[in-house]
């Protein structure tokens, strides 16, 4: 019995020489196109190399953002972790996580091949819809570059050099985000404007032209201990010393301008000393407030813009006060809220899992190392068009020839897809 391909699936000839079609072709296309919607990203890439039709579908924009939102509702984001003193990056996904108080995970199981080992250091700028800003530094170049990368996809694009010199000490803020209006990311970034410590300029990079442009010089300047902008609601925001207390600054995205919004009147009231930073907590704006009382650190607070850009819908909806975050470190950030209300928290150089409900927490380890950075991210199919790849591979469109000992690994992930297209439709329509 022969078969022979045609639009893309697999067709059955029979004995009198007429074509019958095989399970794949008479399933529906909505159903199998929900199927593949919910698949992980390393599958969909197998899928890409199965046939035409599969290539175009799983490349269009559709495609690409409904994937991305039914991801993100699954709320199980990756860590990006980066520890001091190595160029080793981390990655892994939250529901992977062991329960135990401490949770030691070994660094060859976790550890994700990048691009970037030349470089001295690595840093995080931000992340949106699945791809990480990378900030790139070389001892041997004053010029700092930055480089955008998808870890699912393997894709990566390094950007081309700003017009004004960037460096790790010249700059004061830096932020990554989606540009809704233009469907277009960007990056920016704000260095102390020459001749003056009380003002920033600011340049903006945009993936569509690939060009930096320089922007307004803003009256403000901005603490060094968080550069990297939060977003949210589709803007980056910073906070930033002013006259008698702290500033919370938004700059939109879309038309690149800065504006202050307003911190809880309880916090701004307060007259102990305390330690503010801002972060993410269930999609909306949060701020972290660590009190000190005679010196001592007492404990910290969680507040949450209900509405954004409402100073009245601030509310307090944590009280933290465990020893693993209640310590002498300085540095402290929210990085993420996950499931079951947990939070990831980067104290020091210490990561913590924090349990609100029942006020437990959890130290994420992996050999001990102490963390530098971390960022979380959804795996997604965004791509940057830069045909540039880790490892130096080419994406395949499903038209050239396929590197036939690559395609081992895509052999099981597609019989199982044909599998349960073939259940499924028998199931529920038959």
């Amino acid at each position: 019995m022969a078969y022979r391909r045609k639009s893309g699936f697999l067709w059955k000839k029979s004995g009198g020489g007429r074509a019958t079609p095989t399970v794949m072709t008479t399933i529906p296309e909505e159903i199998y196109y929900e199927i593949l919607l919910r698949l992980p990203v390393k599958s969909l890439l197998a899928c890409k190399c199965v046939c035409k039709n599969w290539y175009a579908l799983i490349s269009t924009s559709n495609f690409v953002k409904l994937h991305q939102k039914l991801t993100i509702q699954k709320n199980n984001p990756m860590l990006m972790l980066k520890v001091n003193g190595i160029t080793q990056l981390y990655s892994i996904d939250y529901d992977s996580l062991p329960s135990s108080s401490v949770c030691e995970i070994k660094d060859y199981d976790i550890e994700i091949d990048h691009p970037f080992k030349s470089y001295y250091c690595v840093g995080f700028s931000g992340s949106c819809n699945g791809i990480i800003c990378t900030w790139l530094i070389d001892w041997s170049d004053d010029w700092d570059v930055f480089c955008l990368w998808n870890p699912a996809t393997r894709e990566y694009k390094e950007l081309p050099k700003s017009p004004i010199e960037i460096s790790i000490d010249n700059v004061c803020v830096h932020g990554f985000g989606y540009d809704n209006k233009t469907d277009n990311y960007k990056l920016v970034v704000g260095r102390e404007a020459n001749g003056s410590k009380d003002s920033t300029l600011v340049q903006v990079y945009t993936l569509a032209s690939n060009s930096w442009k320089i922007g307004q010089t803003v009256n403000y300047h901005f603490f060094h201990f968080q550069t990297s902008g939060v977003l949210v609601n589709g803007n980056l925001h910073w906070l930033a010393p002013g006259q008698n207390n702290c500033l919370l600054l938004s700059l939109d995205i879309a038309d690149e301008s800065f504006k202050e919004m307003q911190l809880p009147r309880h916090i701004l009231e307060m007259e102990m000393n305390k330690d503010l930073c801002i972060g993410v907590l269930q999609e909306c704006l949060c701020l972290l407030v660590s009190s000190d009382v005679n010196g001592v650190k007492a404990h910290s607070e969680v507040w949450e813009m209900l509405d954004y850009g409402i100073q009245e819908s601030w509310t307090k909806r944590y009280v933290m006060a465990h020893e693993s975050i209640i310590n002498d470190h300085k540095y402290f950030r929210l990085v993420r809220s996950l499931k079951n209300e947990e939070i990831l928290l980067l104290t020091g150089n210490i990561l913590v899992l924090y349990e609100p409900k029942h006020r437990k927490a959890r130290e994420l380890k992996i050999n001990n190392f102490l963390f530098k950075n971390a960022e979380t991210y959804f795996e997604s199919l965004v791509s940057l068009n830069s045909g540039t790849y880790v490892g130096g591979e080419l994406e395949k469109t499903g038209e050239e020839s396929i590197d036939w000992q690559k395609l081992s690994d895509y052999v099981f992930y597609f019989v199982v897809l044909v599998f349960l297209l073939a259940h499924i439709y028998v199931l529920f329509f038959n």
